[in-house]
């Protein structure tokens, strides 16, 4: 049972050293321990300053780890070290006795927990285990724990090593084998099988001891790996495992591995099987043995009590005096040769009687016959009792005690019989049987009811008592002797009496036994497992010389050098191996020669797009297959129709034309297939229509020339003899056909594209607008002479930046394909002239990849358009005094006297028209104010004082037409913005009063404000009558109206919308509409937040 300790057993310290064959051991192990220390170099991480100090730590832990807090394993079977007496405490399962030197193993690397581990083992040794194994043992798992979590193999099986807990687990199959060596191979006892018997069953406690440290320290490595994986070695990159770059190390390890498990296995089964038929055949002899010894006392008994019984039936007995007494027992021995002594003694323990005559010592009563003598008088007829030997050394003796009645049953005398075990004959089969067990060097001895041995093969022994175990029945255990071996006991009970038969064997005798058994089989599965771990190295070290050659040649092929030949001899899988590589050896020949024609074609139909040009290469490669005759004939649609002289027929005749006449039949017929392979025309035409007084080719092959569903022609090739079609043979010739396709549909997009560049380039000759084209790099690309000669540019400027041949930066800007969406902008050159620029993408998979200006001379207009500003600004001032006049004395004549009704009227005209046209005057006068720049006072106002001058004043008129009005700020709107504030009111002025304007009674007219980061944004949004399409390209010129009935009936000038852009446009900003005919419309008006700094 476990059980917990403080700290580990000082007691007995000592160390059992190694035996002479053990030191090579332990030479052998020290020197794979250097071995290993030397090779796992790679896995020790540099020794940091901070190294030192976690070192020291781990020693300390190691030391106190050793020593303090475990527990003591002893199973029943756990057996004291042979030879020495001493009480084993059980194998001790020290709680952190193994968590320095695992984490060192991470940690630190395989050397430091060499150390550590051996300082661990070596406090076992002689605390613990006993054994000088135990140094090396422990150190050598340090270090093997610290390669397995340290190793950066890749594969799966060392993934799963990488774990601490998985590799202590790992390491007790082979700390097993170490620990079951350095026990049998200490010196303890002489007896070799007690060695033996010894290291098999403490074997599996140790093991189980070790398993329970490493998975305490396995757990908590475990954590502090996922705490700090660096430390581990994790930052390392993963390799490839030497099972993964050769193919006979991979079977060697997997088939040494399997033969290693399985001969360990059958070593086992083998022991196992042997030992159990050693231990059955040893408990079978020892059983035989006890039962017939056991089967022998009771008779023996019996015989004892009924002789006396008969003896005491003399009535002589009772009356015979001293001399007549010894007359007749020396006849009663005479006659039945049982017994040694005879006494007759009365009440008072007296002898009256005797025979032989004896010595005072010998007459001399024991104690239980003086007890039996009382017994008897008190009605006790017949009672047996052991007594001690006469001499040293002799068996013990059994007395009987019978009663001599009378006639009355009147009792005066007692008869005493006693008999040797050894000197009686009934008996002498027993003590055979006991002392034949010293043949196997085991004893045998005989219990009675008290426990005192009565018999024991060793006469020292004799009368002590017996310390073992009880049973009422027979049973069959294991013993610890008195010098610490395993020894096998049978306890056989007397059936009737209170004896035992006991037989003890040393266990050596099973392990002896068992090595006899197990030898010979053993001796053999060895040399079984050595011959095919021989055979297995040989036989892949000629699979691995071949795979090598094949790799060879396989790098000659991967290098192209194709030219090689593979020798294929042998019929087995690496013989059909190296045919395969052959036949892919010419394969691949033959299709690289395949492909360098055609590369060589596609380099030839790459290199131009004339018809002339593009199908000599594919006729020339078909032709090098056999064929006497490749043609290529066009379909007459894919020409263009400008284009009537280019020929549809191309053709290599080694035949001067005798097959001509299929052209039409096989151009028919392959436009209901996509290819007609005819191997033998002399046993099917395929459908053609063969003539039998022309010449026919005696095999054909045509292809349909399609390229993205649409037919562009057949291309034939004709054979004098018949020629069997091969995969290959079909699959060059549908790649050419392909090619030839795809030349065909790029050379009619050519004709078609350099049909359509003609016309365009006449048509751009013929223009008198320049027209500009750029690229996505911003490069001139095309323009047209009147662009040459307008902007001064040379032919040569082709593929420049366009920011380095022309001035204009606006025309730049327009030209840029960076450049957002722009308005068609003004150009003015040097000469004086003004132009029209007008831009648009061209755009390639809805991305752009160029721009298209068109330029149009606008002098004339702009100057008409000059002249007649002048004249409207000239005449607005010379009507505003005459207005002003009228108005006068229009409102004046009701002061003048009385006027009727009438007059009123026509006078309350005269002021309308008057105002209307002072109105117009105005706008016209104020628009060309804007237009000139003319005084433009930009200063820092308050947007949320505009918004709400106008809203106040145009609050009554949207009430009187029982308007919803609103008005809605954003929370991100900017207190003050830089614009003119007389401007800025009249813009947002203008539109809100549009809005309310065009919206009938009752409906809604809302202004929003809103900001961005660089502008803040005017809504003004109306559910009116909205404004169609068509009139909203036109909405902001001068004097436009709409051309709606309802909208006309509003009075205006359609000056306040061209107002309205003006005022944006000096600011900097913009307007535009969104507006649908029915449903509304909402103005945009956008001006920056900050004006740039205009110069004076």
């Amino acid at each position: 049972m476990p059980r917990f300790i403080s700290a580990l057993s000082l007691e007995s310290p000592f160390v059992n050293p190694p035996t002479l064959f053990g030191w090579v051991i332990f030479a052998g192990l020290l020197g794979l321990i250097i071995w290993l220390s030397l090779r796992s170099k790679e896995y020790q991480p540099v020794w940091e300053k901070s190294s030192r100090l976690r070192f020291g730590g781990l020693l300390l832990l190691t030391v106190l780890g050793n020593l303090f807090l475990g527990i003591y394993v002893k199973p029943p079977s756990l057996m004291p070290v042979p030879g020495i007496p001493l009480e084993t405490y059980g194998t001790a399962m020290m709680i952190f006795g193994a968590l320095g030197w695992v984490i060192a193993a991470g940690t630190l690397g395989p050397i430091p927990a060499l150390i550590l581990g051996m300082i661990a083992g070596l406090f076992r040794a002689y605390l613990d285990t006993h054994t000088l194994f135990t140094t090396l043992e422990i150190g050598l798992l340090a270090m093997l724990f610290s390669i397995s979590v340290r190793q950066r193999y890749r594969t799966s099986v060392f993934k799963i090593l990488r774990q601490p807990i998985f590799a202590s687990v790992a390491l007790i199959p082979l700390f097993s084998i170490l620990v079951l060596t350095g026990i049998f191979f200490s010196k303890s006892h002489s007896d070799i099988t007690a060695h033996l018997d010894f290291a098999i069953n403490n074997t599996g406690v140790a093991s189980l001891a070790l398993l329970g440290e490493l998975l305490f320290a396995g757990i908590i490595s475990q954590f502090l790996l996922f705490i700090s994986p660096a430390r581990w070695g994790r930052n390392q990159a993963l390799k490839p495992s030497p099972a993964e770059e050769r193919i006979e190390t991979r079977f060697l390890i997997g088939m040494g591995t399997f033969i290693v498990v399985l001969l360990l296995s059958l070593l086992i089964g083998d022991w196992i099987v042997a030992g159990q038929a050693a231990r059955r055949m040893l408990g079978d002899r020892l059983e035989n043995t006890a039962e017939i010894a056991a089967e022998s006392v009771p008779f023996f008994l019996e015989t004892g009590q009924n002789l006396g019984v008969q003896l005491a039936e003399d009535p002589t007995l009772l009356s015979a005096n001293r001399e007549e007494l010894a007359v007749l027992l020396s006849s009663k021995i005479r006659l039945v040769p049982y017994f040694d002594q005879l006494f007759v003694v009365d009440a008072s323990a007296n002898i009256l009687g005797e025979y032989p005559p004896t010595t005072e010592i010998s007459r001399q009563l024991t104690q239980e016959e003086l007890s039996g003598i009382i017994f008897a008088f008190s009605g006790v007829l017949t009672q047996t009792y052991t007594i001690t030997p006469l001499n040293e050394g002799d068996s013990a003796r059994v007395s009987f005690i019978i009663a001599i009645p009378d006639e009355e049953s009147t009792l005066s005398r007692v008869l005493i019989g006693r008999t040797n075990l050894t000197t009686n004959p009934i008996t002498r089969p027993i003590l055979n049987s006991l002392d034949s067990m010293t043949s196997i060097e085991g004893q045998g001895f005989l219990i009675d009811e008290n426990g005192y041995v009565l018999y024991h093969s060793d006469k020292n022994l004799i009368m002590s008592r017996y310390e073992g175990e009880y049973s009422s029945e027979a049973a069959f255990y294991d013993g610890t002797s008195t010098t610490g071996t395993r020894e096998l006991v049978f306890y056989q009970p007397v059936i009737g009496r209170a004896w035992a038969v006991v037989l003890k064997v040393p266990a050596s005798q099973v392990q002896q036994l068992s090595l006899r058994i197990a030898a010979p089989l053993s001796l053999l599965i060895l040399i079984l497992t050595l011959l095919a771990l021989v055979a297995l190295r040989f036989s892949l070290r000629i699979i691995s010389r071949s795979l090598q050659n094949l790799a060879s040649e396989a790098g000659r092929i991967a290098e192209g050098k194709l030219d090689h030949v593979l020798e294929t001899p042998g019929m087995d899988e690496v013989g059909q191996l190296r045919r395969a590589f052959e036949q892919m050896r010419i394969s691949l020949k033959d299709r690289l020669e395949e492909l360098n024609r055609l590369l060589v074609v596609s380099r030839s139909i790459a290199s131009s797009l004339e018809m002339k040009d593009i199908f000599q290469p594919v006729l020339e490669a078909i032709n090098s297959t056999g064929a006497d005759t490749v043609q290529v004939i066009l379909s007459p649609e894919i020409m263009p129709d400008l284009i009537s002289d280019m020929p549809t027929r191309f053709a290599i005749e080694n035949t001067k034309g005798k097959y001509a006449h299929l052209d039409v039949e096989i151009f028919e017929a392959i436009q209901q297939q996509d290819q007609l392979l005819l191997p033998n025309l002399a046993r099917t035409s395929g459908g053609l229509q063969l003539s039998e007084f022309r010449p026919n080719p005696a095999a054909l092959f045509a292809l349909a020339l399609r390229n993205d569903k649409e037919f562009f022609g057949v291309l034939w090739a004709a054979y004098n003899k018949p020629k069997l079609f091969t995969e290959a043979d079909i699959r060059f010739i549908t790649t050419l056909g392909g090619q030839t396709a795809l030349a065909a549909a790029n050379a009619h997009l050519f004709l078609s594209v350099e049909v359509g560049r003609q016309q365009l380039a006449s048509i751009l000759d013929s223009t008198s607008d320049p027209v500009l084209v750029t690229d996505h790099k911003d490069r001139l690309l095309l323009a047209n002479p009147a662009a040459w000669e307008v902007l001064g540019i040379e032919e040569a400027s082709l593929l420049a930046p366009i920011n380095k041949i022309l001035s204009q930066p606006e025309l730049i800007e327009l030209l840029k394909v960076s450049a957002p969406a722009k308005d068609p902008a003004e150009i003015e050159l040097n000469n004086g002239k003004t132009f029209l620029a007008t831009a648009s993408s061209v755009f390639a998979e809805e991305r752009p990849i160029g721009r298209v200006c068109i330029l149009r001379d606008v002098t004339h207009f702009k100057e008409l358009d000059t002249l007649k500003s002048e004249f409207v600004s000239t005449v607005s001032h010379d009507l505003r005094s005459p207005l002003t006049l009228i108005r006068g004395y229009a409102t004046m004549m009701e002061m003048a006297g009385d006027i009727n009704d009438q007059q009123q009227g026509y006078v309350r005209k005269i002021i309308t028209g008057v105002e209307n046209m002072s109105r117009l005057v105005n706008n016209l006068l104020d628009l060309g104010r804007i237009e000139l720049g003319v005084g433009l006072d930009v200063a820092k106002i308050p947007a949320l004082d505009i918004l709400d001058r106008v809203i106040s004043a145009l609050q009554l008129h949207a009430s009187e037409k029982n308007i919803d009005f609103s008005l809605e700020t954003a929370p991100d709107l900017p207190p003050l913005i830089e614009a003119d504030q007389d401007l800025l009111h009249q813009a947002i002025y203008n539109l809100v009063e549009n809005a309310i304007k065009y919206t009938p009674e009752g409906q809604q007219v809302s202004v929003h404000a809103h900001a961005s980061a660089e502008n803040i944004f005017f809504e003004i949004s109306d559910s009116g009558i909205g404004i169609s399409e068509k009139d909203q390209e036109r909405l902001f010129e001068k004097f436009f109206r709409s051309s709606d009935r309802e909208a006309r009936s509003q009075t205006g000038t359609g000056l306040g919308l061209a107002i309205v852009r003006s005022i944006a446009e000096q600011h900097g900003g913009r307007v535009w509409v969104e507006s649908k005919l029915g449903e509304g419309s909402t103005f945009h008006l956008q001006v920056p937040i900050t004006q740039p700094e205009r110069k004076a």
